[in-house]
């Protein structure tokens, strides 16, 4: 049985509700630090998808993940609502991964894994990254169901009857789709700080399905996360809509402030414990690609 451990890394501030410049720098100096203490007890590889800007801000970021020995990926260069993958022509998509990738790479050497900014897609994304030569991508969440509160919810609505299992997204089999784990929630950290219970219970059933079908289960979590709370909470609006403002700002961030820092690490330490009890492996996206062309 396998567990994909992913984390995205971006210079989104929680409090903030926006993407912040200090934010990218706590990142790096507390939050990854935390999150990879974390990872090295349990020998736990995992995929980083780092966004275009935070590399660029902070590239010794890339270099502290990439010595701890995981996987670098890319996140798209711009975290922000208005930039979101599935609004992007494939024109402006390409730009975006081209720019995002060479920022990464210049750190990092070659990526090949890719997972949008707030998993957020269109039918154009697939070619663009085959243009820009990844390989894997981790932007959906199959059976997920998050109503008003995410932007880009109606195209999010296709996740619904999207397969659960890691699957080619083309034709010539060059994209390999490793979908996040759900089950009407996901299993990411949000739903874990916000439910512990609702995460438990969720884990047993998707740990029970890994276990009789052979599919991965894939975690999704975010350095940001692990950042203690400091100063006010600022509720930067994002949207003109009022329905949105109200869903997918306020009561969004209200739900994503609750167990931030040192518990979200102290329920991390419990789910990747809890993984490696009943067995399962730890692997990156990189990995699970090549397990499945040597299936082929």
């Amino acid at each position: 049985m396998n567990f994909l451990m992913t984390v995205d890394v971006e210079s989104f501030s929680i409090p903030l509700n926006r993407c912040d410049p200090e934010t990218a720098r706590q990142v790096y100096d507390q939050g990854l630090p935390r999150l990879l203490a974390v990872l090295a007890k349990h020998d736990a590889a995992s995929t980083f998808y780092f966004t275009g800007e935070l590399a660029q801000a902070v590239p010794e970021a890339i270099e502290l993940v990439k010595d701890h020995g995981h996987e670098i990926g890319c996140h798209g260069h711009l975290h922000e609502v208005d930039r979101a993958f599935d609004i992007l022509s494939y024109d402006e998509q390409v730009h975006d991964l081209t720019t995002a990738k060479k920022i990464i790479e210049s750190v990092a050497g070659p990526i090949q894994a890719f997972r949008a900014p707030a998993l957020r897609i269109n039918d154009d994304t697939i070619r663009a990254l085959a243009a820009t030569r990844f390989t894997t991508d981790s932007s959906v969440c199959p059976q997920r169901f998050d109503g008003p509160f995410t932007f880009g919810s109606k195209q999010k609505l296709k996740w619904l009857t999207a397969p659960r299992g890691p699957h080619y997204l083309d034709g010539d089999q060059s994209i390999l789709e490793i979908p996040v784990s759900a089950l009407l929630v996901p299993y990411i950290g949000t739903t874990m700080r916000i439910s512990p219970l609702m995460v438990r219970l969720l884990q047993e059933v998707l740990f029970f399905e890994a276990a009789h079908t052979g599919r991965p289960v894939v975690f999704l979590f975010h350095p940001n996360e692990c950042l203690d709370t400091r100063g006010n909470v600022i509720t930067t609006r994002r949207t003109n809509n009022r329905i949105k403002y109200l869903f997918a700002d306020k009561i969004r961030q209200r739900l994503k402030l609750r167990n931030l820092g040192e518990k979200a690490v102290v329920q991390m330490d419990g789910i990747l414990h809890h993984a490696k009890e009943c067995g399962f492996s730890f692997m990156t996206a990189s990995d699970l690609m090549r397990e499945y062309r040597v299936k082929e």
